[in-house]
């Protein structure tokens, strides 16, 4: 027996994968992949050729003028001459960062004047809300009525015994207490609430950590979809405005309520004094020269306070148009030529290698449950 005799050969492990016998399993069950192949390309079309047309217009731009040119300035000290005190009373615009503009527009108050903003759309001869739009001209698609009642199915179900109660609460006078309290909130109706819902979803602005603001939206039709992101801005802006200089149109009503009443008084003390030197052409008592001496004092006391008001008033009136934001764009917003959504070969793509996935599944799950049984079966004999 030579020493090489005893030598063990090797042997393949049993994990090693028989890529030939894969091979051989896949063809024996190549009609279940062609049939399973064929349902999902026909679901894949099914799919793609029911998906709405989205088109996507947006815009970039940066919000400026954020100065801060912060105090009342000489505002305390003119206020004491007319016997007002303002030391709890500030100047300025009002912060707002500009990371806190996306809870601007996807908050309910921006939301609810969009959807009755007027729009232009392609297939509709006048200009009409998203709300209008909503209600008298959108219909569901093939594709939303299956998936309503196939994945929604559950919720459908679910919401049946809300809706049925609601049947038979409505109108029997127990909720009138409940509406007046809400009637202090901000009103929206379900309706309402439902389009904007959906807006929320198809309008975003994004805000980077380089200052850009990106306002997007999507939309079924073009021009339709490039004018929501143009009111959008404008509407955005007349918020920010609004927020920002707040407290400065505070200080400019204050001030032009002060100087309406200063300038009130300096006309009579200015008429008073005219009198006075009309009746006393020719003064000669010291009591006529004291008189005129008090009635000039209190004139340059008025003319004084008024016109450093008048000076206020106007400083006011500036700074509200400093203070009023405007966005720089960057890039405008341009009608979009060709829709974002739906990309129909790619939807093809993925259901036909899903296809060929689900049905190599369902071929090798087939055998191994055949040879689990096998197994069984040789055990029990």
């Amino acid at each position: 027996m030579k020493p090489e005799d005893n030598i063990p050969t090797a042997s393949p492990p049993e994990d090693e994968i028989d890529v030939i016998a894969l091979l051989k399993t896949l063809w024996k069950g190549r009609k279940t992949i062609i049939w399973c192949v064929a349902v999902f390309t026909a679901i894949g079309l099914f799919v793609a050729m029911t998906s709405p047309n989205v088109y996507t217009a947006s815009t970039t731009m940066v919000a400026q003028g954020q100065s801060r040119s912060g105090g009342s300035g000489g505002l305390g000290g003119l206020a004491a001459l007319a016997g007002i005190n303002l030391n709890d009373m500030g100047s300025g615009s009002q912060d707002l960062s500009p990371s806190l503009y996306p809870d601007i527009v996807k908050s309910y108050p921006f939301q609810k004047e969009m959807i009755y903003i007027p729009l232009k759309w392609n297939s509709i001869d006048k200009p009409i809300s998203l709300f209008e739009y909503s209600k008298k001209y959108s219909k569901p698609n093939a594709l939303s009525i299956v998936k309503k009642y196939t994945i929604g199915l559950p919720g459908i179900v679910m919401s049946l015994p809300g809706v049925v109660k609601s049947l038979f609460t409505k109108g029997n006078g127990k909720n009138e207490p409940v509406e007046k309290v809400y009637d202090s909130l901000f009103p929206i109706s379900p309706e309402e609430r439902a389009v904007c819902d959906a807006l929320s979803n198809t309008l975003i602005l994004s805000f980077s950590k380089s200052g850009y603001l990106t306002l997007t939206a999507t939309g079924p039709e073009p021009l339709m979809t490039a004018q929501l992101v143009d009111k959008a801005q404008k509407l955005l802006q007349a918020k920010i405005t609004e927020v920002r200089i707040h407290k400065s149109q505070q200080n400019l009503a204050f001030i032009q309520e002060r100087y309406n009443e200063k300038k009130q008084e300096f006309e009579t003390a200015q008429e008073r004094l005219a009198s006075f030197r009309d009746r006393n052409l020719n003064m000669a008592s010291n009591m006529a020269k004291t008189e005129e001496e008090r009635l000039q004092s209190q004139y340059q006391l008025v003319f004084g306070v008024y016109s450093d008001l008048a000076k206020q008033l106007e400083g006011s009136k500036i700074k509200i148009k400093e203070d009023t934001p405007v966005f720089s764009i960057i890039q405008p917003v341009c009608v979009p030529m060709a829709r974002t959504k739906p990309n129909k070969p790619m939807i093809l793509v993925i259901w036909l290698v899903l296809g060929v996935i689900v049905g190599a599944g369902w071929v090798f799950g087939r055998q191994y449950f055949k040879e689990v049984q096998k197994k069984w079966a040789s055990h029990e004999a």
